[in-house]
């Protein structure tokens, strides 16, 4: 949407690198999801979003999150928001999770997509502050802080357990066939070969269990890896072929539209 204000880079002496965003939009965000954890604080207005099957509101002050792999939304009202968000490999909050408890070594899984604690959102907020002009130590030491705090006060004991059933396992089937074949054109008839069971049910049962249909699902992840590929130094014409996209101008387009910002607004924060 025009007026939207939209900065993306990467830091990459904060736990082995992460995108920070910083973004002042009057747009809403469709059912999309990111590979890597997502932190973000809500600066004005507010994010109204659905994760979880829930419908949520972070309020300016508070922090929203979301796990990898996760299906959400971001609504905006006619006034817009504005917000930080921080992305963070699994393999680093796992790290941090060992150090902390050295019983666990899975990732963190968060209860709440909306927490308002007092002090996590002052040590995220503290974080965001070093990105500009503090150097490498008082940055990662702030992430360290607000990550551990966020990991110690906010996420499950155990993780959530994995859905179970015949249809989960379904849909887990259609997960990994799309998976394995991302960038190619993968037909309903080769998903029912690939699960055993007809047409009617494997869609039923992967929009329960992932909150999308295959075909979007499908796209959102062509999106991560092109995403993935662009932040790590790949053109975005050759990210998009990869991807499985029909060109960088159909990658641009979706990207945008999931994201808030272009391809090439990733590739210049490298």
């Amino acid at each position: 949407m025009d007026g939207d204000r939209v900065r993306c880079w990467r830091v990459a002496d904060v736990l082995g690198g992460v995108e920070v965003l910083r973004a002042d939009v009057r747009r809403s965000f469709p059912r999309h999801f990111h590979d890597d954890y997502t932190v973000g604080l809500v600066t004005r207005g507010a994010n109204r979003f659905a994760y979880r099957r829930d419908r949520l509101v972070a309020p300016a002050g508070t922090l929203c999150l979301a796990d990898p792999g996760e299906v959400h939304t971001g609504e905006a009202d006619e006034r817009g928001w504005s917000y930080w968000t921080v992305h963070v490999a699994p393999a680093a909050l796992a790290g941090l999770r060992a150090e902390l408890d050295d019983r666990a070594s899975a990732p963190p899984d968060f209860a709440s997509g909306v927490i308002g604690d007092a002090r996590a959102v002052r040590l995220v907020a503290g974080f965001f502050r070093t990105l500009h002009g503090a150097g490498p130590l008082e940055r990662e030491s702030r992430a360290v802080a607000a990550l551990g705090h966020l990991i110690r006060a906010h996420s499950a004991q155990s993780p959530r357990p994995l859905p179970v059933g015949p249809d989960a396992g379904v849909a887990l089937r259609v997960r990994d066939h799309l998976a394995d074949r991302l960038a190619e054109a993968v037909t309903l008839a080769e998903l029912e070969t690939a699960t055993g069971v007809g047409r009617f049910r494997l869609l039923r049962a992967f929009r329960r269990t992932y909150g999308l249909p295959p075909h979007a699902w499908q796209m959102q992840a062509r999106l991560a890896r092109a995403h993935a590929l662009i932040a790590a130094g790949s053109a975005i014409a050759d990210a998009a072929a990869d991807a499985g996209f029909a060109d960088q101008a159909h990658l641009t387009r979706l990207f945008k539209r999931s994201y808030g910002y272009t391809p090439g607004v990733l590739a210049r924060g490298r």
